[in-house]
């Protein structure tokens, strides 16, 4: 660390000679722990400043109550401070009070004023964080966003009257500088707010901001230049004064972000010592996170990471610029903060886990998670790999309209202790809000309308339809996503955090993990080095060789992860004809059922080797391999982040823009049309059958006399490059699951074709867009069935009237769905189970045998 402070000292000793010690300086900070201890600081201090030997260097001391003494001594010893953690007036006063003890001391002395200088770090972002909060929960959004600059224009007020009369002259005539004002923690912890908030608005002389790198982006590109520190005094003071009124004690509010923020400080340092013993053991028996035996195919991703290196690719992520993609910057540049969504809620856990504490507190016990594709994905990460801890809720995600599934849950639940979550970043997810009625009619028929809302809360992005429904409806609380994610990329959001916090997981230990795979992936580290630049070119260099088959194997425990990364690659990249097939959930198989189209990445969780062996084999087979090591399950806050940047690159190397989704809609429209023209017929379109027999209704351009004779025809229509699609628009039970898992490992045998698996609707959420838009080489099996019951779809919220039943919803998706793959040009059949649907399964595997 102090090699590391030496260096930068160095860099910018000629700013600090050119300016003659105005600028220039750089901060290392005590121990943390020792916020409460003066002599330890002050010990500490001199020892740093002594070993650095450099005069533009600056000792960081908290301001605590054992820290002004602190800054007072180091001061009167001629060393720098920088006063950190201050977030009210009175802390900065006392630390201006310290400032000037210490150098009347040096003065004293007969020290040159000259050389020694101060500056207050004032922090300004985590206020409005704070205050925002409460002022939530009495519904106040007048005040929201603006006491934080409020705060800081009259601390610089009170600069302004601290350093000048008769004591200040007496000094400055020896050489004393100001103390300058600091603003730390300016950039927009918000993501509705102006993202130049902090910066426009706090500007004046002796001021500095510490800008983070995308706010200095930003403020670089459209920020306002003008002197606005010292305007709108009287506007601040009245600000502050009706948080008063409204019964918030600001004071408090302050305090206790000094306590969060000596807290936080010091289980970063904590964690830091860890991670370097921990890190220091792995290196001692080279252990690491990734691997990979790419055979033939090393030299091509060699040399795509030159290239990334060489025209700059992950700087130009990292600076915001969509042409690493495409000329057009539409649907790239508003859904790049991904990047810094990590950062951005460590800094926004307070309202969720006030919202987890309340859960509990109102004696909730379940909760029920309403949502699809990006919505819905990570949370059933979450809940499928930590379960829930003790104490917390039991976490349902409800992502299939098949009617038999939908009645199952809804007899499961104890309105009193339920909390529904309605995510949707559109807030227009038809599936989602069918949910929403259908639930929230439950509630309300067993609780009452008034009393209905406070079991519901919803995520979402501002000003949509789910967002004014959660107002009207006065859901317990809304969590509004920044608008510059994607569904895909919004894991590390609102979307994937809340229910996190619900079922109770350390959701700062997840963030601060995804943290050191945003370090890992900045644009200063090698592209060899670079997780995300490393697997990205893998992905995207071996699909371009024909390795587009990305087949996954994972421990158990973490194999769930793997269904979020279908989506993330099966999204992103099926478009413009090309596309990375992602194969989850396949059993794995010996060498000879593979065709020459697969890359394994096996999902590692320490300490597991139950495929170590199989995997071996496929290496010798001469199939690439590649090894990710999850070090414990918090570690997938790692992956989730490497994995994005992966796609990211994965885009670029493939010449796609991954970011959007052009034929999504497409199956969404046709089911909606179907919808649409069954509430105005009373019936769905007509199908002709090719056959039917053993219970099963065959559909689709075949010529066969069984089901599965019609089957073995179908997959003989496979070209080069094909893989086979089983679409269950079914009731998803665990014995559907088995028999559809022995039907594709038969698949596969027969076929040596890669498959892949989706219930329906979900998987239009997902693998979907891939489908319709890739190179149009797969053959899709769609199965259907008969309901054993069915339920309606309230017309409206708190309404008994109903045009359509899920089970008629789903068909219309089916339906939907299938047209939308017959339109281009794809191949696709539909088996439609008259009666059970386990045993129509098993006698199309039978067929195959």
């Amino acid at each position: 660390m102090l090699d590391d402070i030496t260096q930068t000292a160095e860099l910018f000793l000629p700013v600090y000679k050119k300016l003659d010690g105005a600028d220039g300086y750089v901060s290392i900070e005590v121990n943390p722990l020792l916020a409460h201890d003066s002599e330890g600081m002050i010990e500490e201090g001199k020892r740093f400043f002594k070993a650095l030997n450099r005069s533009n260097v600056m000792i960081k001391i908290p301001a605590t109550p054992a820290g002004f003494p602190a800054i007072e001594r180091l001061i009167s010893e001629g060393i720098n401070v920088n006063v950190t953690l201050i977030f009210s007036r009175t802390q900065h006063r006392m630390a201006a009070e310290a400032y000037l003890s210490g150098l009347e001391k040096l003065l004293s002395k007969n020290g040159d004023l000259s050389k020694v200088s101060s500056v207050a770090s004032f922090f300004v972002s985590r206020v409005d964080t704070a205050v925002d909060s409460e002022l939530e929960k009495i519904g106040n959004k007048d005040l929201q966003g603006k006491i934080a600059i409020a705060n800081a224009k009259l601390a610089y007020a009170d600069f302004k009257e601290l350093f000048k009369g008769p004591r200040w002259e007496r000094l400055s005539s020896k050489g004393a500088k100001v103390q300058r004002v600091l603003w730390a923690s300016t950039s927009a912890k918000n993501p509705h707010y102006s993202d130049t908030l902090y910066v426009d608005n706090l500007i004046g002389p002796d001021t500095i901001n510490t800008l983070p790198p995308a706010t200095l982006r930003a403020a670089l590109d459209h920020g306002n230049v003008a002197q606005t520190i010292d305007t709108e005094l009287d506007k601040a003071r009245t600000q502050i004064e009706q948080l008063k009124r409204l019964g918030i004690n600001f004071d408090a509010i302050t305090n206790q972000l000094e306590d969060e923020g000596i807290a936080s400080f010091s289980k970063a340092f904590d964690t830091l010592i860890d991670t370097i013993t921990s890190k220091r053991d792995r290196l001692e028996v080279e252990w690491h996170h990734e691997s990979a035996n790419l055979g033939v195919y090393q030299s091509r991703v060699d040399e795509a990471l030159v290239s990334i290196n060489e025209k700059r690719i992950i700087h130009r992520i990292w600076e915001h610029d969509y042409t690493v993609w495409k000329q057009d910057p539409t649907e790239i540049s508003n859904r790049l903060d991904w990047l810094h969504t990590a950062e951005i809620m460590l800094e926004n856990l307070r309202r969720i886990e006030e919202l987890a504490k309340a859960a509990q507190d109102a004696g909730y016990t379940q909760a029920y998670l309403l949502g699809m594709g990006g919505s819905s994905l990570a949370p059933k990460v979450f809940i499928k790999t930590f379960g829930t801890r003790s104490g917390h809720l039991d976490l349902t995600v409800i992502d299939s309209t098949d009617p038999e599934f939908i009645l199952k849950y809804s007899k499961l639940i104890d309105p009193v202790k339920t909390l529904f979550i309605v995510s949707s970043k559109s807030g227009t997810t038809e599936e989602t809000l069918s949910f929403f009625k259908f639930y929230y009619n439950q509630v309300a028929s067993a609780l009452g309308n008034s009393k209905a809302g406070e079991h519901f809360v919803a995520i979402t992005d501002p000003n949509t339809k789910l967002a004014k429904l959660a107002d009207q409806y006065h859901f317990r609380a809304t969590f509004l996503n920044d608008p510059n994610i994607g569904g895909r990329y919004s894991a590390l959001s609102y979307f994937g955090l809340v229910p996190a916090a619900l079922i109770g997981m350390d959701v700062a230990r997840l963030l601060n993990q995804a943290m050191t795979a945003t370090c890992s992936c900045e644009s200063c580290v090698d592209p060899n080095e670079n997780p995300g630049a490393w697997l990205g070119a893998i992905l995207g260099e071996l699909a371009k060789a024909g390795r587009n088959k990305v087949t996954f194997v994972a421990s158990d425990k973490i194999a769930s992860f793997a269904d979020w990364i279908e989506q993330l690659i099966a999204e992103s990249t099926g478009k413009e004809g090309r596309g990375i097939l992602p194969v989850v959930g396949e059993p794995l198989g010996s060498p000879e059922v593979y065709g020459n189209d697969r890359l394994f990445i096996y999902l590692q969780l320490e300490g597991d080797t139950t495929n170590d062996a199989e995997l071996l084999a496929l290496e010798k087979a001469g199939h690439p391999v590649v090894r990710i090591r999850v070090l414990d399950l918090y570690d997938l806050g790692r992956q989730f982040f490497v994995w994005e940047m992966a796609i990211a690159i994965a885009g670029y190397i493939i010449g796609i823009n991954p970011f959007d989704q052009p034929n999504v809609e497409m199956a969404k429209m046709l089911a909606k049309q179907i919808v649409a023209d069954y509430a105005e017929k009373g019936a769905l379109p007509s199908e002709n059958k090719s056959l039917q027999s053993s219970g099963i209704s065959v559909y689709g351009s075949v010529n066969a006399n069984t089901p599965g004779d019609a089957l073995t025809s179908f997959l003989k229509q496979a070209e080069q490059d094909a893989y086979l699609a089983l679409q269950a628009y079914i009731n998803p039970t665990t014995e559907t699951y088995r028999a559809l898992q022995t039907l594709r490992v038969l698949l596969r045998k027969q076929s040596k074709l890669a498959t892949t698996l989706g219930y329906g609707p979900s998987f239009l959420h997902s693998t979907g867009q891939l489908h319709k838009g890739d190179a149009g080489h797969g053959l899709f099996l769609q199965f259907t069935s008969e309901h054993r019951q069915d339920t309606p779809i309230p017309n409206e919220i708190d309404s008994s009237s109903s045009t359509v039943s899920f089970g008629t919803f789903e068909a219309a998706q089916a339906l939907g769905d299938r047209k939308a793959l017959v339109s281009l040009g794809r191949k696709v059949i539909r088996f439609h189970f008259d009666r059970d649907v386990v045993e129509g399964l098993k006698h199309l595997s039978e067929a195959l045998e």
